[in-house]
């Protein structure tokens, strides 16, 4: 019997498929040996926005071993091995206090770290760091078969880098040893600049990526008078303040599981976006702040995807390289022209790509915007994808919801290799989802 009610996490796609929740590695080899002909998909924590980790008609496989199963041991070189299940949150609350930090860190804490992995998750800090896997130094992963493969940049390369990026479609991440950066405080140092126009904050991000450790951007796109205008937030370590906590559990606002209204409208955004520039302009300065409130600064609503009702969000997250930056100002003028609502908007600085064959990042500008789902906004976006292939820009397959498949390979010129690697592994199509089967990888 299939389950109906399977969601991204984004509620803009579903699917009725067999979930799999195993309680040890032998179970979960089972699993994957006798599947269906529609396969199976890793699901870690199930925060994908769009349908990568949903699995029509086949099945869907996590990992939920016992929490004692891992003891986050650190050794002194900063080397930590850690389930693919354990959440990112989990870990830190960990190795913060014994003075660690992981060097890259995605936007939520309830990611896994197989998840982020697959996804070559990236932080508020590429531009220095680039992505997870460039700080992760091996990994055991499940293949077609059952069997465990390990792999790192050495050995097995062609598995480790098919595998980081490839949105489980080689294999299941079991466990994987990071490389984690000392610290001595549980701070950061945090400035704050508004900017009233966007070539203004643009040169604002550019300086702050140059001198600090992170840097990130909101911008308000629904301003008719300055579309664009926003606010910096840069950060670095601060030395000063002791390592007693871990992370801060701010989750004190929970939406309901099944929304009936649609809270993001253009009034109650714009109202939001007002305030939130205006407050800026008082707020503005440094401030000593958590570690984990200026990087996971969402999960302080629990389950706020649920704000844009039954139609679900999704969000559309691009990159464009340094030369073509005019490109970005002008969808986002472009976008102002529109009667879509974007209602938060989010750029950084990308630096080095890593080494995964769909690595998403590459040296230039991204911007992530959420939009309410509807096929309006999709054909909209797909002409917008378009203009960012030809350029040699890529929409990010993570978190993606409506991308041409016939743009695939302009974005992304090693998808052939990676098609290559992945087949070996899985000649059978063991490994598939609702995703690879929408653009055409398997």
């Amino acid at each position: 019997m299939f389950n109906e009610h399977i969601r991204s996490w984004g509620n803009n796609f579903n699917c009725s498929a067999n979930e799999y929740s195993c309680s040890s590695v032998s179970l979960a080899a089972e699993i994957v040996r006798s599947c269906t002909s529609h396969g199976i998909i890793p699901r870690g924590a199930g925060r994908s926005y769009g349908d990568q980790s949903l699995n029509s008609g086949g099945g869907l496989l996590s990992l939920q071993r016992s929490e004692d199963s891992n003891g986050y041991v650190v050794t002194d070189s900063g080397l930590v091995t850690v389930n693919g299940e354990s959440s990112i949150g989990d870990l830190l609350s960990a190795v913060i206090p014994q003075g660690w930090l992981l060097p890259v860190v995605p936007g939520s804490e309830s990611i896994t770290i197989g998840g982020a992995l697959a996804a070559d998750a990236h932080g508020k800090n590429h531009f220095h760091r680039s992505s997870l896997a460039s700080w992760c130094k091996e990994m055991n992963v499940m293949i077609a078969d059952g069997s465990i493969i390990h792999c790192s940049t050495e050995t097995e390369r062609d598995l480790f880098w098919a595998t980081v990026g490839g949105l489980g479609l080689t294999g299941l991440i079991i466990s994987a040893t990071l490389q984690l950066q000392k610290i001595t405080g549980s701070c950061l140092e945090v400035n704050t600049k508004s900017y009233s126009r966007f070539s203004c904050l643009f040169e604002g991000l550019k300086i702050a990526s140059k001198s600090n450790e992170y840097a990130v951007a909101w911008l308000d796109l629904l301003s008719e008078r300055h579309p664009g205008r926003g606010i910096v937030k840069s950060a670095h370590l601060d030395k000063n303040r002791n390592l007693e906590r871990g992370r801060v559990d701010t989750k004190s606002i929970n939406f309901p599981l099944s929304p009936s209204v649609n809270f993001i409208t253009r009034p109650m955004c714009s109202i939001h976006n007002s305030l939130k520039y205006g407050s800026s302009l008082i707020t503005r300065g440094t401030a000593i702040t958590p570690i984990s409130d200026f990087l996971f600064p969402l999960d302080k609503v629990s389950n706020w995807k649920n704000l844009y009702g039954r139609a679900g969000l999704m969000q559309w997250q691009f990159v464009v390289p340094d030369e073509d930056s005019l490109l970005l100002e002008n969808i986002i003028k472009d976008i102002g022209n529109t009667d879509l609502l974007p209602s938060l908007a989010v750029l950084k600085r990308c630096g080095k790509e890593s080494g995964s064959y769909l690595s998403f990042c590459r040296p230039g500008w991204t911007l992530a915007i959420d939009f309410p789902a509807n096929a309006k906004a999709r054909d909209l976006l797909v002409g917008f994808d378009k203009s960012i292939a030809e350029v040699g820009g890529r929409v990010y397959l993570a978190k993606d919801s409506c991308l041409d498949a016939d743009l695939i390979h302009k974005m992304y010129p090693k998808l052939d290799k990676w098609k290559s690697i992945r087949r070996y592994f899985d000649p059978k199509n063991v490994w598939q989802s609702d995703f690879s089967r929408r653009l055409n990888l398997i």
